[in-house]
């Protein structure tokens, strides 16, 4: 059986290349995040000053941990990887009011981040929920995205799961969710996630896992399962999008509907969509060759 990892044994501890640090919004908020450089002899595009910036963005109650397989390689390939812990995840502060969890409030709170990196424009790549978020902050700020990589994202076909969720976490039931909060849930939880391309090693559990032994964790994930629109995005904001969109879903993911997204997102200009055989919804851990390719190659349309 594993064990609660330390704050500093989480990762990217013992990953070589990773540089992690936390930085501080405007008003205070703190971010745990994770950047990789490429090496001084890798550029995707020698004309590129400074290289592209590849900004990846997990879903709900995951931490960036989730592109552990992703940040290393994408920069390998020349382009700036950075990851952080979305507000209310991981080691990021955990505001308790719900209005902190909105997709605009999270778009905004990605936004501001940009800004405190000093990245001005970057290629967003969102899991999940962070699909949604990444969507939003498109929207917002269209000259501050050079594309969107949506990895079985949210916001493009009704979830009926989401509303299960809200039904059995009423905030009286917060203490006894938190005292529920054992690695054993989480490894179901994982399991539940993947497909048939391998499974969650023990010591994906254990990353995972590390985030409880802050209560506020748990509190939180409560009120972004409330608090986050969780329904599709509508035509109209979607017809708005003025940058490159490339979709990846799993196959067998059964989360996310697949064939309903994909006749969404096949709508816009554009964009391209590819299913991925035998994946579920981690894909950025079930099919990292994929998510690496695909974000590389967003990253060569920079200009």
């Amino acid at each position: 059986m594993g064990r609660r990892l330390a704050p500093d044994e989480v990762f990217p501890a013992g990953r070589p290349g990773h540089a992690r640090r936390v930085v501080e919004l405007p008003w205070g908020e703190r971010v745990r995040v994770v950047r990789c450089d490429p090496p001084a002899d890798a550029s995707i595009d020698p004309s590129a000053e400074p290289p592209p910036v590849a900004v990846c963005v997990h879903g709900w109650g995951c931490s960036l941990y989730s592109f552990n397989r992703n940040l290393r390689a994408i920069a390998d390939a020349g382009v700036v990887a950075i990851a952080p812990d979305v507000r209310g995840h991981g080691w990021s502060d955990k505001p308790l009011d719900q209005a902190s969890y909105t997709p605009e409030a999270l778009a905004r709170w990605l936004l501001a981040l940009l800004d405190v990196l000093a990245v001005p424009r970057a290629v967003l790549v969102g899991h999940s929920m962070g699909g949604a978020v990444v969507l939003r902050a498109a929207l917002l700020a269209p000259e501050r995205v050079a594309g969107l990589v949506l990895l079985a994202p949210v916001g493009f076909g009704d979830i009926p799961r989401t509303r299960l969720l809200r039904k059995l976490t009423p905030a009286a039931l917060e203490p006894l969710m938190v005292a529920c909060a054992t690695r054993g849930v989480f490894g179901v939880g994982l399991r539940m996630g993947w497909g048939g391309l391998g499974a969650p090693t023990e010591a994906d559990v254990d990353e995972y896992w590390a985030a409880t032994a802050d209560p506020r964790f748990v509190r939180a994930t409560r009120l972004v399962a409330h608090a986050f629109e969780w329904d599709p995005t509508s035509a109209a904001e979607l017809q708005r999008l003025r940058v490159p969109v490339r979709l990846l879903l799993g196959e067998r993911d059964h989360l996310v509907p697949g064939e309903l997204a994909r006749s969404v997102v096949e709508r816009l200009p554009g964009a391209r969509v590819d299913v991925i055989a035998g994946a579920g919804h981690v894909l950025a851990e079930e099919a990292p060759l994929a998510v690496n390719a695909a974000v590389v190659e967003a990253a060569r349309r920079w200009r």
